[in-house]
């Protein structure tokens, strides 16, 4: 099993101001951390007080990535999800992939 972080570059549509967080770190084969990722990008509130009235959700490339387009009750948010698989760690207890 590999290790993956899930993280979001997120803001409100039209301005040029992003965030980018870490959503959640797990342990999974790579079709389970693709699932993963699916599910938290059609879920996930990416900012608190966010009143969701609909969401779109569109697969970039072969899956590692997700957009979403969130409407509000004031503004519409996009948010891209990105999935990524350890590489190299130190001193975390981590073993090396």
């Amino acid at each position: 099993m590999a290790h993956w972080v899930v993280i979001v570059q997120y803001g409100n549509e039209g301005v040029d101001d992003f965030s980018c967080e870490e959503v959640t770190r797990f342990e999974d084969t790579g079709d389970g951390a693709r699932a993963r990722l699916y599910e938290l990008a059609c879920t996930h509130p990416p900012r608190k007080g966010l009143r969701q009235q609909g969401r779109e959700v569109y697969r970039i490339g072969d899956g590692d990535a997700y957009y979403a387009r969130i409407k509000g009750k004031v503004c519409t948010f996009v948010a891209t999800y990105r999935l990524a698989e350890l590489a190299w760690s130190t001193g975390s207890g981590l073993k090396h992939p």
